[in-house]
């Protein structure tokens, strides 16, 4: 059955999400797994001996023992002149993601039995045309040329609206916390799609590594005494240090629906279990979830569109699923804010139901005015309103300007004949001159042979 891919490539996780057709018609996106354990891997990249990549949890665990093959934390350094070192051989970072891209394209095709019909890349807010263009150069160069890219927030609203209704004109915010920052947009429908609205407000912290790293210093500090012995220049104790990390990673995600959790101790000479209430997970989250209200109030108001006038407040990343950011938000914004119940995979779900846009038709612009569509809009009177590079509506007419014309004056007809005259007289002249001249020279030139025979006679 023809399907249509959407991949999201996070700085820290990657999903995908696909829509089949079904004769004439689409169905809704659904995020497909991208491994035994679950949708998302890890956005990771590990070189082989033959120079392609394998990707997610395969290249996760070669970090500990060839980590130099290794290379994660990649998005954010698209566009920088200085490529990665990869084993022995520097990559700039838009190949680095066109390999995640491609290494998902052929996993879900490896899954379906057949390639997609059309991928849609969702990628960074803070992407700009520039690196747009780097990373579909990087594409081109995989034989991955019909691939369309949508910012991040864009794909979010698409998924929103493709389950509520969104009517044009209405403004919706959509808050990222994402792995390694956090970031916030303001979008006004114009369909079929969206427009960013003012400018995308982005910050490295909070990010859920933040969260990760508090819960973990939290683990280590009551076992302080029992882990002092461990060695980080030996393999096997970071090996046990990052497997303990991982299940602080996922005792936090379990925190969002349960009260508490447990994360297992294995590390040498220390074996046990350490329960983790929510209450007490929220005590250490509190300092860096306060600052997402303030963050997104920032981004409403650089917008000029007031908090009441929005439509939606979406939450995207996995992080939004935490109650008290939930709670945080409802408080300082006045409004319940609308998280999925899988809110790290409504990206990949937008850039699928992207996907299934470019090819049922319904977008005719050119293809590389449609995928750049986060160009900065500025409301104000007599603004003029632009999607994707294209005027909207007509601009307020602008006020009568007179020109007066410059004054020339006529040619003299009389003064022309003139001068005509005087060239012509100078150049007859000058003709006269020249054949006297040489008249003159040839008259004395015979005449000077003669002058030693008159000698010669006196």
């Amino acid at each position: 059955m023809p399907y249509v891919l959407g991949i999201h490539v996070g700085a820290t996780a990657t999903s995908a999400a696909i829509a089949r057709r079904d004769g004439g018609r689409w169905g809704a996106a659904t995020p497909l797994p991208l491994s035994s354990t679950g949708h998302t891997v890890p956005t990771v990249l590990c070189r082989v001996q033959d120079g392609s990549f394998v990707a997610g949890e395969q290249a996760s665990r070669q970090e500990l023992t060839h980590h130099e093959w290794v290379v994660r934390g990649f998005t954010r350094q698209v566009g920088d002149e200085a490529p990665l070192l990869v084993g022995s051989e520097f990559i700039s970072a838009q190949a680095l993601v066109a390999a995640v891209v491609e290494w998902v394209a052929d996993t879900v095709a490896h899954q379906l039995g057949h390639p997609a019909e059309h991928i849609t890349l969702a990628h960074s807010a803070t992407w700009g045309p520039f690196r747009v263009h780097l990373v579909r150069q990087a594409l081109a160069q995989l034989g991955l040329r019909d691939v369309t890219l949508v910012p991040e927030p864009v794909a979010v609203a698409l998924d929103y609206a493709s389950k509520q209704q969104v009517a044009e004109q209405d403004a919706v915010a959509v808050a990222n916390i994402g792995g390694t920052g956090f970031d916030a947009t303001v979008l006004r429908r114009r369909a079929p799609g969206f427009e960013v609205v003012g400018s995308t407000l982005d910050t490295d912290h909070p990010s859920g590594q933040d969260l990760d790293d508090e819960v973990f210093s939290h683990l280590l500090g009551e076992f302080d005494e029992q882990l002092d012995g461990l060695d980080a220049a030996d393999p096997g104790h970071r090996a046990a240090l990052a497997a303990l990390r991982g299940d602080c990673t996922r005792a936090k995600e379990a925190l969002s629906y349960h009260p508490g959790s447990t994360v297992r101790i294995e590390l040498p000479g220390l074996r046990t279990d350490f329960a983790v209430s929510r209450a007490r997970y929220e005590q250490l989250a509190q300092p860096h979830l306060e600052r997402v209200p303030e963050l997104l109030l920032q981004a409403v108001q650089s917008a000029a569109v007031a908090p009441e006038d929005l439509t939606a407040l979406v939450l995207a990343g996995g992080t939004a699923r935490t109650p008290l950011l939930k709670r945080l938000v409802a408080e300082r914004l006045e409004r319940t804010p609308q998280v999925d119940s899988a809110p790290e995979l409504v990206a990949a779900r937008g850039a699928a139901a992207s996907a299934v846009s470019v090819l049922s038709g319904v977008n005719e612009r050119p293809e590389s005015v449609a995928e750049t569509s986060v160009l900065v809009r500025v409301e104000g009177p007599g603004a003029l309103d632009v999607i994707d590079g294209e005027p909207e509506r007509e601009a307020p007419p602008r006020p009568p300007v007179q020109v007066e014309p410059m004054y020339l004056e006529p040619p003299d007809e009389d003064r022309q004949r003139m001068f005509k005259i005087l060239k012509l007289t100078a150049a007859a002249l000058l003709i006269i001159g020249g054949l006297v001249l040489t008249i003159v020279q040839t008259v004395g030139g015979t005449s000077a042979p003669s002058s030693p025979i008159q000698t010669q006679q006196r």
